[in-house]
């Protein structure tokens, strides 16, 4: 539908009542009145357009509920003149307007819970600033030689400045080219067809290109930013269609803040997966095989239990889900590969085990409680190992497994070695094997028992009948619809960065399953793109396979291309290249109204994806028919940490579990963070501690710090703050930065709680305070940071340990972390141990798409204090590139 300046006008523009809906698609409570500064302040370029601005906004009945002061006075930026506003109006602004001192004012005001509105040039605006470039999502480069008519997509029609808008029409003004894409860190309501730009571009520089957008929204820094380019001819300020697209952002703009990042704890290290108990308390688990539990009413994280566990390659503690009635029968389900004792004569050496069991009140297992369901063989060697435990409604329970590959032979592609003594890299051997569980999804009872309606009999005449669907490379994670339990799960790709004759480039997928099913891989990727038959031995080219028995992907993309706007591509960031790794977090089912802090509707009965490495978390839409019909990015303006699995707390909260941004594990910004959703803005507070020192000899004195603490919509200074130091349980100061010294060995568990001016609480944060042991020191001597050695050469390893409290150390107790790193990730190799060591640089095959390297990582953990204090652990890390 294309429309010429439209002259709809809802009731919107003419009453207080925001009626045409908020963020979420609903309607919005009534806003009380708002008042605006109108900033207009040029330092270059100045419009004719601005006296139409403030015309118009001198003109507002008093019925819109928006009274406005306008001002080219920058002085008008200090605390006392701001604190009478609600939202500052940048209405064509250009240059820098604002000196350091306004500038801060402004930052206050906005992380105060208040809100910024730019219209058109405020992104030719104080170039020089870096915060405000964050705050406005883009600056100005360039635009046509002369206003032109665009045809304008609605990209977000459930926001209430785009709600009164079709789905397009046309429109004449002067449009931007930007210095980034917006949609990196902004919600995008509009964009544009630069079909029509008349060139050259003022300044001579490139277009946008395919994805312009043109006005956007994003919540910041505590506060709220919308931004329209519209606005540059005074005709545009006229027209009733853009001004109800910009009252309707201020009135958004206005409002309190309605999400909130929660940081629960930090303390996770390698985190794999994780589940939400009713009563609040969040499990998870790390690979190297600890069972942890964070728990809601002190903030601290306790672990539960150790499992011995291989970590070779991808192996570990990888799964981990709750039994649907474990409020009453307590009872979890963990997947964990044993460690090799016997390796038998044949077959694959290593065992992967699901198993059940019983967590008791005081959070520990109780003993002789576990119970093996299923059995999945391992080679031990790279790579996928899968993982994921989901549970179905009819309380059938699925196991993603890996098809358990190598897939470094293979340049990216199919691996289909079929010669003897490479049966490790044949994926034929596990994903198109019925008798062989890898590469398949599982479906089991919680007994261990089989259900009805796998993909072969329970006789297990035509394959094993746990199988529901197979043909899988790398389904590492699952999740499951509760009401009609369809299931989705994450297939993680090969690397091929283009088709080639052997092939299509490869893909990372979202595949979905009414019903048991083969999906294809090794012969098949995406849209049932077909691989060519292949000999290894020979290197001759055959046939191409034929997709007509499998299931095609729902949603496919590659490396380079932008299948979906909400996913990007592996080159749309700023840390450059990253790569692809699709992953099912969680099915977000509709929320009843007593789900308090329930995200938005338009986020719900969706898949909710996540991809590894760029840090996106989406919805995924599927109609009932197996129809992709949306994919939407969610809160686009948070830095997620590498979120690896999602999960849902009964009030609504979406939790997130971030294995954090290096490359090889070990991360001291793994994460767990709760995402809380309310248009009222009645969000949680959050607190956050910071100590000078968190180990140390007697007496130990530390200063500690609440900054980062704040309580969405409200300044910092209306925060209260209730410090522990010991653990006692009793508040020890109420200052935003105490000292305290700690005289006597121990371990001290320190907790902040903040609280917001209405009373409401943050959840405990916490952290330890070890007296009487010092962390060691680690280094790695050899090789050096960086160095490049050459393809199949022998890498020499040598480091060293010191530690006041353990004296002489043995090298056996040093361990040496291998991996293999792609871009922006890493996959686990092997360990090893000693002061001195060697490796041979192997990564043949693993594709030529971005870059290949090893990181290395040393690592030692002390024996605690002398009086028993806790054990510190340290660690090195080198990366070495190959040629």
């Amino acid at each position: 539908m294309r429309v010429h300046h439209l002259t709809l006008v809802s009731a919107c523009l003419i009453t207080l009542l925001a009626g045409c809906g908020s963020d979420d698609g609903d309607p919005v409570e009534e806003q009380g009145p708002i008042n605006a500064l109108l900033f207009s302040r040029t330092a270059g370029f100045r419009h004719p357009s601005i006296e139409d601005a403030v015309a118009f906004f001198a003109s507002l009945p008093e019925e819109e509920g928006i009274a406005t002061t306008h001002t080219e006075d920058a002085s008008i930026f200090n605390d006392d003149d701001l604190a009478e506003f609600d939202v500052v109006i940048f209405a064509n602004t250009t240059g820098d307007v604002l000196d350091e001192n306004q500038q801060a004012a402004l930052q206050r005001f906005i992380r105060s819970g208040r809100g910024y509105v730019g219209a058109h040039s405020a992104a030719d605006t104080e170039h020089q600033w870096p915060w405000y470039g964050q705050l406005v999502g883009a600056y100005f480069i360039s635009h046509p030689l002369l206003p032109v008519e665009v045809e304008v997509t609605t990209e977000d029609p459930t926001h209430q400045s785009t709600a009164h808008l079709p789905d397009t029409f046309l429109f004449t003004d002067e449009i931007y080219n930007f210095d980034r894409n917006p949609r990196r860190d902004n919600s995008i309501l509009m964009t544009i067809d630069e079909e029509g730009f008349i060139y050259p571009n003022i300044p001579n520089t490139p277009s946008m290109g395919d994805d312009h957008p043109v006005a956007w929204y994003k919540e910041f820094e505590g506060g709220r930013s919308f931004y329209t380019n519209l606005g540059h001819r005074p005709e545009t300020w006229a027209d009733p269609v853009f001004q109800q697209h910009l009252l309707e952002g201020i009135r958004w703009a206005a409002a309190p803040p309605s999400y909130n990042r929660i940081v629960l704890t930090r303390q996770p290290r390698n985190p794999m997966e994780i589940a939400v108990a009713d009563d609040g308390r969040v499990f998870y688990i790390e690979r190297t095989g600890e069972l942890m539990v964070w728990l809601p009413d002190s903030g601290q994280v306790i672990e539960i239990t150790r499992i011995p566990v291989d970590t070779e390659a991808e192996n570990g503690l990888l799964g981990l889900a709750l039994d649907p009635a474990f409020a009453r029968n307590r009872r979890l389900y963990l997947y964990h590969s044993t460690p090799i004792v016997d390796a038998p004569a044949e077959g694959p050496p290593g065992l992967n085990i699901l198993s059940s069991f019983i967590v008791n009140p005081n959070n520990t297992l109780e003993p002789d409680s576990r119970i093996d369901l299923l059995e999945v063989p391992s080679e031990r060697e790279c790579c996928h190992e899968g993982g994921s435990i989901t549970f179905a409604p009819d309380g059938s329970l699925f196991l993603s497994v890996g098809d358990n590959t190598n897939p470094f032979q293979s340049a990216g592609t199919a691996p289909l070695d079929e010669r003897p003594g490479r049966e490790r890299e044949n994926s034929q051997r596990t994903a198109q094997n019925p008798f062989d569980l890898r590469g398949s999804i599982l479906r089991i009872n919680p007994d261990g028992s089989i259900p009805e309606g796998n993909l072969f009999p329970r006789d297990g005449s035509q394959g094993r009948p746990e199988i529901y669907t197979m043909g899988s490379r790398n389904p590492f994670r699952t999740a499951v619809d509760p009401a009609t339990g369809r299931l989705f799960w994450g297939e993680v790709g090969p690397d091929a960065p283009v088709d080639t004759a052997r092939g299509p480039r490869g893909y990372d997928e979202i595949n979905f399953a009414d019903f048991p099913g083969n999906y294809g891989w090794p012969y098949c990727i995406g849209a049932n793109i077909p691989y060519s038959d292949y000999d290894f031995e020979t290197e001759e080219i055959g046939d191409p396979f034929s997709c007509d028995d499998f299931e095609p992907a729902v949603l496919a993309y590659d490396y380079t291309t932008v299948s979906e706007l909400a996913l990007g591509n592996a080159t749309d960031s700023e840390a450059g290249f990253t790569g692809r790794t699709a992953i099912a977090g969680v099915f977000y089912p509709e929320q009843s109204r007593r789900a308090s802090f329930a995200l938005p509707e338009r986020f719900q009965n969706k898949l909710l994806m996540t991809d590894w490495t760029r840090d996106i978390i989406a919805a995924v839409d599927v109609s009932p028919e197996g129809e992709l019909l949306s994919v939407v990015r969610l809160l686009p303006w948070e830095r997620f940490r590498r979120p690896i699995d999602l999960d849902i707390g009964a009030d609504g909260a979406l939790y997130v579990l971030e294995f954090g941004t290096a490359f090889n594990g070990d991360n001291p910004d793994a994460q767990i963070t709760r995402i809380e959703f309310s248009e009222s803005g009645d969000l949680s507070p959050d607190a956050n501690i910071t100590a000078s020192a968190t180990s140390g000899e007697a007496p130990l004195s530390v200063s500690f710090s609440s900054e980062g603490s704040r309580a969405p919509g409200e300044d910092d200074r209306d925060l209260r703050y209730e410090w522990d130091f010991d653990g006692d349980g009793r508040v020890d100061s109420r200052d935003a930065s105490p000292s305290f010294t700690y005289e006597e060995n121990g371990r001290y568990v320190v907790t902040l709680t903040v609280l917001n001016s209405s009373g409401t609480a943050s959840f405990p944060a916490t952290t330890d305070i070890v007296v009487g042991n010092t962390p060691p020191v680690v280094e790695i001597l050899s090789p050096r940071d960086d160095i490049e050695v050459e393809l199949d050469t022998i890498v020499e390893l040598r480091g060293s340990a010191t530690d006041a409290e353990d004296g002489e150390i043995d090298c056996r107790d040093l361990l040496w972390d291998i991996r293999l790193g792609h871009n922006a990730h890493s996959h686990p190799f092997f360990s090893l141990r000693g002061c001195e060591n060697q490796f041979r640089a192997f990564l043949r095959g693993h594709g030529e798409q971005g870059t290949l390297y090893f990181v290395v990582e040393l690592s030692y953990t002390d024996q605690g204090g002398p009086n028993g204090e806790p054990e510190l652990t340290s660690r090195d890390t080198v990366r070495i590139d190959v040629r």
